[in-house]
């Protein structure tokens, strides 16, 4: 039972490693917002929308409402998080696109990566 869960996380890894590999980077606001604002990201059992204003909403299965700011620095997206009542750390994210995934690679791009669905 215990191989079985390490080939399963195994290849999950790997298919995150492959996403992040075939998508592109965003480098510019401009892309940044014609990619991304106003498009609910879906991951998981939760999701959540980047606004125009700089604001950040959605919502979680389990942990509460997601509610936030984010602002373009460079060739980041910086967001100041809130899960619920838990404030999340303020992050600055690398972002890439591949199709209807969005990767946010947490820590400027040195952290984890978390795929995320465009969705309609």
């Amino acid at each position: 039972m215990n191989s079985i869960a390490i080939l399963a996380a195994a290849a999950s890894v790997l298919c995150i490693s492959a996403a992040a590999a075939d998508a592109k980077d965003i480098e510019k606001k401009q892309q940044f917002m014609d990619a991304v604002i106003g498009k609910k990201l879906v991951r998981n059992r939760y999701w959540f929308i980047v606004a125009a204003d700089g604001t950040i909403y959605g919502d979680t299965a389990q942990k509460g409402k997601i509610k936030g700011a984010w602002v373009w620095n460079k060739r980041y997206y910086c967001r100041n998080l809130f899960i619920g009542t838990t404030q999340l750390p303020v992050d600055c994210q690398k972002v890439a696109i591949d199709g209807d995934q969005v990767v946010f690679t947490r820590k400027k791009g040195k952290g984890k990566a978390v795929p995320m669905t465009i969705s309609d």
